[in-house]
């Protein structure tokens, strides 16, 4: 038996519960032990929350009662905590869900999240009902329900969190993830490439609350420009076409990763949040009526981040390569090729300019442009520049490795110099620049990297980490921009 709540009731006020679960003014945390523990259990929502400094009332529950090290008082159950309670969050096991709700029903909580696992996606008769139990009880008592078996909801802005290592710098990228490890991730590697985050959302089973609701909080939220999701499956298809269609249309990127396209994928997905993943043929002409740009990695979701963020302004495909190295500008421009980029052939007067001052043997100046020497003195500003003004291109692309060459000392600054002049260069080029940093060889090249690509950063340069990443971000936002 699957419990269905009114559909007039749910979308009347979802919403509402998603403003006040993303911010709530008083929190409680079922399930928080006075032992210290890493990942898991309550005192990972705690740390999380504490991290971001924001909820005014945060209250820990424990049935022993007691106190943790710092003196944080433990209650015993919702009813002796002294205020009220607007959202809870649940680390307690399945076997004493239904007394946590009965208690939730009777304090007047609003939102109740569970991180509680072992319900309908175990596969198990007995497990399913008890989560078609707990969703009656909520729905009779007009509390909302994200997941269960999900992380919940990480607000820079809002205050709640599962991360106590996320960034705490409010951004306007949004996200929702049916998996909370895939989520962890884009904002814990978007926090390398220094993409922050506005609005996450983790919901696993979607008993309750589905990707539908929280695409439609983002696609709303004020704070969101961006939008990147990870699904497995969709339990309401029609609302969440609806939404994607609207946010194509308001020009408001929504960049989707579908797990479980392939047949294991889909056997996982089964297995993992109780989800009928679908075929590619299906979710690919989903794609095309809802309009959003696909992505088929973590690394997508986020180079295409960087590109909507950082080169909203790149207005055709026609790309100008420019690095050290024969070889690679040779096989940069295959990439380019096959991403649907041209390469095409520089400007008789972009040519002649760059004739000036390169290097006639084993060189190339007609595109890609073989160009170790531009990194000495001002000739870096006199190519971009040249290069930037030829009426045949639309974007620049720069790579470059970090080992370097030539004195120790020299290669120890080599990473400021480069990401000082790139970042003085760009604001005056007449065409937006994407910079590539090649794979290192050495470990003094990938600490040099991370310097480059940190400095970059700071200066609001899109930074990919390989060819073919950048040449695909673009290619895929320019046909998103091209709808």
């Amino acid at each position: 038996m699957t419990f269905v709540p009114s559909e007039s009731g749910r979308q009347a006020n979802a919403q509402i519960a998603l403003r006040t679960a993303f911010a709530p003014q008083s929190i409680a945390i079922a399930g928080v032990s006075p032992r210290t523990t890493g990942w898991g259990g309550g005192q990972m929502f705690l740390r999380g929350i504490r991290n971001l400094d924001r909820v005014p009332n945060v209250y820990c529950l424990n049935p022993r009662g007691g106190e943790l090290s710092d003196g944080t008082p433990l209650y015993q159950s919702l009813a002796d905590v002294p205020g009220p309670v607007e959202s809870l969050i649940s680390a307690v096991p399945a076997s004493a869900i239904l007394g946590l709700v009965d208690d939730a029903i009777a304090k007047g909580v609003k939102v109740m999240h569970l991180f509680t696992a072992g319900f309908g996606e175990t596969g198990s008769s007995e497990r399913a009902d008890l989560e078609v139990e707990v969703l009656r009880k909520l729905d009779e008592a007009g509390i909302r329900l994200i997941g269960p078996n999900c992380m919940g909801l990480h607000s820079t802005r809002g205050g709640v969190s599962w991360m106590d290592d996320g960034s705490t710098t409010p951004g306007h990228v949004g996200m929702l993830s049916q998996s909370g490890m895939n989520a962890s991730e884009v904002v814990g590697e978007g926090k390398r490439r220094d993409i922050n985050f506005s609005n996450v959302a983790s919901f696993g089973n979607a008993s309750d609350l589905n990707e539908a609701d929280f695409l439609e909080f983002l696609a709303h939220d004020p704070d969101t420009n961006i939008v990147l999701a990870y699904l497995e499956g969709i339990r309401n298809g029609r609302d969440f076409l609806r939404v994607a269609r609207d946010m194509s249309r308001a020009r408001k990127p929504l960049v989707v990763l579908k797990g479980g396209l392939t047949e294991a994928g889909s056997r996982a997905a089964s297995s993992h949040t109780g989800s009928l993943a679908g075929s590619a043929q299906i979710w690919n002409a989903v794609q095309r009526q809802a309009g959003f740009i696909p992505a088929n990695s973590i690394e997508e979701l986020l180079d295409l981040a960087v590109t909507i963020e950082r080169m909203p302004q790149v207005s055709g495909p026609r790309c100008a390569v420019l690095g050290g190295g024969g070889g690679v500008s040779v096989l940069a421009a295959d990439i380019c090729d096959r991403n649907d980029i041209p390469v095409p052939w520089f400007a008789d007067q972009t040519q002649k300019v760059l004739r000036e001052f390169t290097p006639v043997a084993g060189t190339s100046i007609r595109n890609p442009l073989d160009a170790g020497f531009m990194f000495e003195g001002d000739k870096m500003e006199t190519a971009l520049t040249a290069v930037a003004d030829d009426p045949g291109i639309d974007w620049l692309m720069v790579h470059t490795g970090a080992d370097g060459g030539g004195p120790a000392s020299r290669r120890g600054n080599l990473a400021e110099q480069m990401a000082n002049g790139l970042a003085a260069i760009a604001p005056r080029l007449s065409k937006p620049l994407a910079v590539v940093i090649r794979q290192p060889r050495t470990n003094a090249g990938f600490e040099r990297g991370l310097d480059l690509q940190h400095r970059l950063n700071d200066h609001g340069i899109a930074c990919y980490q390989s060819i073919e990443s950048c040449a695909r971000a673009i290619r895929r936002y320019l046909d998103w921009q091209n709808r």
